[in-house]
């Protein structure tokens, strides 16, 4: 009887721990760009929005999620330099996304370059960038 009861126990709890998720947070149709510095590095703990939905932070590899057709908006504060820090946005596979529309409160706007580089001003304050994607 014991015997049983124990096989039964672990079967339950082979059951319930398969069905835990993988820790992430984003769905299937969730797509993920980088924010990326100069040196090819993730730029992290970067606020962001899309749709004016909650309010995240870029990951450590600078990763951003986003549905298709959201519009981010990326709050470029101090920890990041427009003095010093050119930014661009990349793809999984590290490649620069082009043509992405974008305009920051500093006036500056325009679309992403083939490297995926783009413009930025905070050097008077943060500088909130807004991208069509």
């Amino acid at each position: 009887m014991k015997k049983r009861v124990l096989i039964l126990i672990s079967a339950i709890a082979v059951l319930l721990l398969n069905g835990c998720g993988s820790g992430t947070d984003y769905y299937d149709d969730e797509i993920r760009f980088h924010l990326v510095d100069q040196d090819g590095y993730g730029v992290a703990d970067i606020r962001y929005t899309c749709d004016g939905e909650t309010v995240y932070r870029t990951d450590g590899s600078g990763g951003f999620y986003f549905y298709p057709n959201d519009d981010c908006s990326l709050e470029l504060d101090i920890t990041v330099d427009s003095t010093e820090d050119d930014l661009f946005i990349e793809n999984d596979a590290a490649v620069g996304v082009a043509d992405i529309p974008y305009e920051c409160t500093s006036g500056l706007f325009g679309r992403t370059d083939r490297d995926g580089h783009f413009e930025f001003d905070n050097v008077d304050g943060s500088d909130i960038c807004t991208f069509q994607l």
